[in-house]
């Protein structure tokens, strides 16, 4: 057998999958998804005797060779924490360039990791049940086998197939009308017609409409939230994406660009599903002062789902690039370079707090961590999101000294690895030959003190970025930190944006020497700024762990209702890891009472530290 792709991967290269066309029933009574898979595959290496598939936490039920009509008889030659090698054996041994066709019938289990199940009650309709899949990093193997590891990225068709009066969509774009069956169930189809890692593959299933929101964008959500879907959303979406075409030169040809808002169980603020970004409910926070995740998300578009990370070592050219293009989205919407550079000075306060709380030897700290042995999820921080796009920012004042030539290699990148998967190898290589005879520093790059030196790297973009829109928080701050508070007033925040509240706080928080910030104070900074009774869900956070911190116990109530309708990993992880020290029996119980909530990866980390396993 050929070597793994990846070290998160039993599928190897010298049969690899060229499309999926999936199909589906979602059974809420019994909380499965069963179904069968058509695999197509092409032989890459004359000889080869096997199609390598992962598989995890899935019943195998039949596979059936499509080229012969007969039943194969399949292995499972190894499993392990990352799940089980699926071994199809071809019918004669390989000739590359022979196509290969497999139909496997599987369903999923109570432990499919990647599919949460919602009960009426935890809907916002409390009317119907809801089911959304998330499988970044490996957790599509949880719903279906398959080539689970970005190097390997395939079109593929899918249809679900679910209870009336639910809806079902997923990452591509729809085929056909839906299909009433006898029996009363809806069929919903979906064609995604770009190669796509498997982790992108996404199903929502629940009672949902959509509304538009752009020329080529809509949302969906339960009916009770679409109308502030549409406020949160219509403004700025369409010029954001338009924004990503302009920066990098390259159109979006993915069709639409439609989002859908699930609850706040979802682990993560935005998920990047082609056609579909999944997002966070708690984005919705009125005053559309959290739409810079939206922002995010269609840079996808370009940075991880045209061109892909090929292992999750590698996970920084995703975000990395993604944040850093990010940004240049915001300040060109809105016409300023220092709005730009104060997103990425927050940024720098998010990767101090991150690496504070890592430790700054930790091997996660690193920008191409060892992940061997480690699931992806396990490592996941803001470090690859703020780490590599300070490694970028670093390159274009530093090296490039241009944000426009920056723009001119970005096309380039795109252009080259579009469709492809990549690793920091082949990105260096493609920067340094796009400057070679262009740029007189390139020799002045400490590639390995970058990607495998841990902690804070050396460069502080304090000293080359436009600060103005953080004067005002660093004064304010320093009344509090050197002055007791002493002078301030609620009018203090009159003007402030909301990302200027949140760096103010940040300032407490990061500030060598202020930590744990004095009982008193606390309290007198939430009754001038009423920070407990904020509807932004980052400026609650970032209250709630500044007080918990501080070991503030006078918050535990308003920390037990966050946790209870939060379950976006960047809130739970940080939140849990701090209640846990302050009052483990506390924490306990709110781990349990929300457990059902939580996402796999949130059981994951914290089911044995908090006792969930001892039950």
């Amino acid at each position: 057998m050929s070597h793994p792709l990846c070290p998160h991967s039993f599928a190897s290269g010298d049969v690899r999958v060229t499309n999926y066309d999936i199909n589906v029933t979602v059974d809420f009574k019994r909380r499965v998804i069963n179904g069968f898979t058509d695999v197509t595959a092409e032989v890459n290496e004359d000889g080869a005797r096997f199609l390598n598939l992962d598989g995890k936490a899935i019943g195998i039920e039949s596979v059936l060779n499509l080229d012969t009509n007969e039943i194969v008889l399949f292995t499972i030659p190894a499993s392990s924490s990352i799940g089980f090698h699926l071994q199809i054996p071809l019918a004669s041994p390989g000739v590359k360039g022979r196509v290969v066709r497999f139909r496997i019938h599987s369903s999923t289990t109570p432990q499919s990791g990647g599919i949460q199940w919602l009960s009426a009650e935890q809907t916002t309709g409390k009317k119907h049940p809801f089911m959304f899949t998330q499988f970044e990093a490996i957790l599509a193997r949880t719903m279906i086998p398959c080539q689970d590891t970005p190097a390997v990225k395939t079109p593929y068709t899918i249809s679900v197939t679910c209870p009336s009066p639910l809806v079902a969509a997923c990452s591509g774009i729809a085929v056909g009308d839906r299909v009433l069956n006898d029996d009363g169930s809806i069929t919903y189809s979906y064609r995604q017609t770009n190669p796509i890692p498997a982790y992108l593959i996404a199903i929502v299933c629940g009672k949902i409409a959509k509304a538009q929101v752009g020329p080529r964008s809509s949302v969906w959500s339960e009916p009770e939230l679409l109308e502030k879907c549409v406020h949160e959303f219509s403004a700025e979406t369409e010029s954001f994406v338009a924004a990503g075409e302009h920066i990098t030169g390259v159109s979006y040809d993915w069709g639409v660009y439609d989002m859908v808002i699930l609850p706040g169980s979802f682990p993560y603020g935005g998920m990047e599903n082609p056609n579909l970004t999944f997002l966070n409910a708690a984005l919705l926070a009125g005053d559309r002062s959290l739409t810079n995740v939206v922002a995010h998300e269609i840079t996808h578009s370009w940075a991880g789902n045209y061109v892909t990370n090929s292992s999750w070592t590698d996970f920084w050219l995703n975000e990395g690039f993604t944040v850093y293009i990010e940004r240049l989205i915001l300040g060109h919407v809105r016409h300023s370079e220092a709005y730009r550079h104060f997103e990425a000075l927050c940024g720098y306060n998010d990767l101090i707090k991150t690496v504070e709380r890592y430790g700054a030897t930790h091997e996660f700290t690193k920008l191409q961590p060892n992940l061997t042995g480690i699931d992806p999820d396990d490592a996941f921080s803001k470090i690859p999101y703020e780490k590599g796009s300070l490694f970028l920012l670093y390159l274009e004042t530093q090296i490039v000294g241009s944000v426009d030539l920056m723009k001119q290699w970005l096309h380039s990148y795109f252009t080259t690895f579009r469709n492809r998967s990549l690793s920091t190898a082949d990105m260096r290589a493609h920067f340094l030959k796009f400057f070679e005879g262009k740029v007189s520093k390139l020799g002045q790059i400490d590639w390995d003190a970058w990607l495998h030196a841990p902690g804070l790297p050396a460069f502080d973009p304090n000293t080359v970025l436009d600060r103005s829109l953080t004067v005002g928080c660093h004064a304010l701050a320093d009344k509090w930190i050197k002055h007791g508070g002493e002078g301030t007033s609620p009018s203090d925040l009159n003007g402030f944006q909301a990302k200027q509240i949140m760096f103010f706080l940040d300032l407490i928080l990061t500030t060598p020497g202020v930590m744990p910030f004095a009982h008193n104070l606390l309290e007198k900074l939430d009754q001038t700024y009423n920070l407990s009774s904020s509807t932004n869900v980052e400026t609650s956070f970032r209250w709630l762990m500044l007080a918990l911190s501080s070991n503030y116990t006078a918050v535990l109530p308003a920390v037990a209702a966050f946790l209870a309708k939060n379950g976006r990993g960047l809130y739970v992880r940080p939140m849990f890891a701090v209640l846990n020290t302050v009052d483990h029996a506390f924490a306990v119980r709110v781990y349990h009472e929300n457990h059902s909530f939580y996402h796999s990866v949130i059981h994951s980390m914290y089911d044995d530290v908090l006792e969930w396993n001892r039950r």
